[in-house]
């Protein structure tokens, strides 16, 4: 069963605008939407800290290790503004799928796009996204459908209306022709900025050496970022060495 939308808060419509901001980006009404959608009682590690980041408008780089929550990072801020989109670059169809499944699980409304889907599916899509007021609130495409002149133009347009809130880049060490998984169509993901110059960008990665996020930062042109990393921590694995004897009695009374 979908569930219905969770109001952020009672606000006055009279209320300043800024006002308004300030009580969607708080504390109370970020763990309000999390109980609501996810179920979880509080945040984890940094994700707090990046989410009111983004919803003050401003660049977040995030170090975050495999399991550590960093889609919540982009999932809560989609759900924060009163209307618009998110939109997440992510490598994988299948990772964007299942994302996007779960979602819709939990009555959410997020698509994504990919060659693997019917032209009637996509063309469904791209209506409400062309919407006064799209329905969808968190759109996942792969970095070499975002690169085209054709789907920026479409990101411009939306931004013209008002609707695009953030870009979620997940794996952004795939920019960095210092990572061990650089990608091309990743790189082409820096005329973002020139194209988008007030839409906050978040770059998430569980892996980046200092090189690599100082070029991520530089590649995206990200604006003063905030840049934080989780301990990577794990206090539920550790090494543990054992004395055992290799070679039985039985081996050692053979003759070579």
């Amino acid at each position: 069963m979908k569930k219905s939308p969770l109001p952020l808060q009672n606000i006055s419509v009279n209320a300043d605008e800024e006002e308004k901001k300030k009580k969607i980006r708080g504390r109370e009404a970020l763990v309000k939407l999390l109980r609501w959608h996810f179920g979880h009682s509080d945040f984890r590690g940094k994700q707090l800290q990046a989410i009111q980041a983004v919803l003050s408008g401003g660049d977040c780089f995030c170090l975050m290790p495999t399991g550590g929550g960093k889609s919540m990072c982009y999932q809560i801020p989609a759900l924060a503004a009163p209307a618009g989109i998110v939109v997440v670059v992510s490598p994988l169809i299948a990772l964007m799928e299942s994302q996007v499944m779960a979602l819709k699980e939990k009555g959410i409304a997020a698509e994504f796009l990919s060659s693997t889907q019917t032209s009637h599916v996509k063309n469904k899509i791209h209506e409400d996204l062309n919407s006064g007021k799209p329905s969808t609130r968190l759109l996942y495409a792969t970095p070499e459908l975002i690169a085209t002149p054709a789907f920026m133009s479409k990101l411009t347009k939306i931004h013209a209306r008002g609707l695009l809130n953030l870009i979620a880049i997940d794996e952004a060490h795939c920019i960095s022709t210092w990572g061990h998984d650089f990608r091309p169509s990743y790189r082409n993901l820096s005329s973002l900025r020139s194209h988008l110059p007030d839409v906050p960008i978040l770059a998430l990665t569980a892996t980046a050496v200092p090189k690599v996020q100082k070029d991520v930062i530089q590649s995206l042109c990200l604006r003063e970022p905030l840049v934080l990393k989780s301990s990577f921590n794990r206090p539920n694995i550790y090494y543990e060495g054992r004395f055992c004897s290799l070679i039985s009695g039985n081996y050692l009374q053979t003759d070579c």
